[in-house]
């Protein structure tokens, strides 16, 4: 990543800008130090905003969505994740992983009370670990990306192959699909 326009720092010397939730499963990781933070405008904390302004090449973003999937009466959570500027792959390929009958996006209120962050810095990172994470291999195809922290004010930088590591990740093939987020 050349002329980023981004300072990124250490996370665990700079613990103040990432959400308790992510603060915690961040130093739980065997590979703590290799995960970096940096200050960002709140204003462009979206992922094609974001690769704009700081001048990231969007291959090397990803953006996050929290859906809950219904089956009678079971829900199950999942965060997914496929670079910036994909559409999620909502209606079949998640729908048939879940084996649910509807998958829609999970209620706002409900991401934010369980994941302890904030609207607009989702990230797989930190999320309760009894949700599943599916990850288009797209994302996994850049060395490192750049994800949100949990906090609105600032993006992490982690090395792909951690993301691997999270509880429930699961490499899904499709999920990502042509067009604006």
């Amino acid at each position: 990543m050349e002329n980023i326009l981004l300072d990124f720092k250490p996370v665990i010397d700079n613990k103040d800008l990432v959400s308790s939730s992510v603060l915690e499963a961040i130093l739980d990781l065997n590979n703590k130090e290799d995960i970096l933070v940096a200050e960002i405008d709140q204003n462009y904390a979206g992922g094609l905003e974001l690769c704009e302004r700081y001048k990231v090449d969007p291959k090397y973003g990803a953006n996050c969505l929290i859906v809950e999937a219904k089956r009678s009466d079971a829900k199950t959570y999942a965060a997914l994740l496929v670079p910036v500027g994909y559409k999620y792959n909502m209606s079949t390929v998640v729908r048939k992983q879940l084996n649910a009958r509807m998958v829609s996006v999970a209620p706002l209120n409900f991401v934010l009370e369980n994941t302890k962050m904030e609207y607009g810095s989702i990230t797989p990172i930190g999320i309760p670990t009894d949700w599943l994470i599916f990850i288009d291999p797209l994302v996994l195809k850049q060395d490192k990306i750049i994800i949100g922290s949990g906090l609105k004010k600032s993006k992490l930088m982690i090395p792909s192959f951690i993301l691997l590591k999270l509880p429930n990740a699961i490499i899904l093939e499709g999920l990502a699909k042509e067009g604006n987020e």
